[in-house]
């Protein structure tokens, strides 16, 4: 049987979760927390689910810090990310915390289990949205160096906050600019915001 831990502090989304499980994998058993100290006392237990369903916005805790948690406490635990907001960042973050995929909490159940079972069978589950995959191959520190540039920080700023050196960043932006296809910084802003990389 497997075992699904659930962490998500929406009683509504709990139960529909709950119900949606039920119908399309009643073989399935799931667990619930409904903070990150709560998911992390059941593993403290004893506890080990064969997957964690972390959300992203918990009362507690980041999500993807809990889901890092998580993952050196129960290292055969497979984890996703689940969001109430479906964008590149977090599908990004979320393959930088560790976990195995990244699902909505937008889409159909179908989609859901077939996303979760990929996960269970060892497959990693980030579907990318329409025209994200340059957006998909940007490193968690390249989407820091475009989240400083749309906040509008120079190269010189951007070493400071960073604490790199100067052709770092410079290598950071040849890079960036290639990934979106981008003839500049404006032009790389405007589309890491379509593809949702950055607000």
């Amino acid at each position: 049987m497997v075992t699904v831990l659930l962490v998500d502090d929406h009683p509504l989304f709990l139960d529909g979760f709950a119900a949606m499980l039920r119908h399309h994998r009643p073989d399935w058993r799931l667990r619930t927390a409904t903070s990150g100290a709560a998911a992390v006392a059941m593993l403290a237990d004893g506890e080990r689910p064969d997957l964690a369903i972390i959300d992203i916005q918990l009362p507690d805790a980041d999500g993807f810090d809990a889901a890092r948690v998580i993952g050196q406490m129960a290292p055969l635990v497979s984890r996703v990310i689940i969001s109430g907001r479906e964008d590149g960042a977090a599908r990004l973050r979320s393959r930088d915390c560790g976990a195995s995929g990244f699902i909505a909490k937008a889409w159909s159940p179908e989609r859901i289990v077939e996303a979760l079972e990929a996960v269970l069978a060892g497959d990693a589950a980030f579907d990318p949205p329409a025209g994200a995959l340059a957006g998909e191959t940007i490193t968690a520190r390249q989407l820091e160096v475009l989240t400083l540039l749309a906040d509008g920080h120079s190269n010189k700023a951007i070493e400071r906050h960073m604490n790199i050196a100067p052709r770092t960043v410079r290598a950071h932006l040849t890079e960036i600019f290639h990934l979106l296809e981008a003839d500049g910084r404006v032009q790389a802003i405007l589309k890491a915001r379509q593809l949702g990389l950055i607000g």
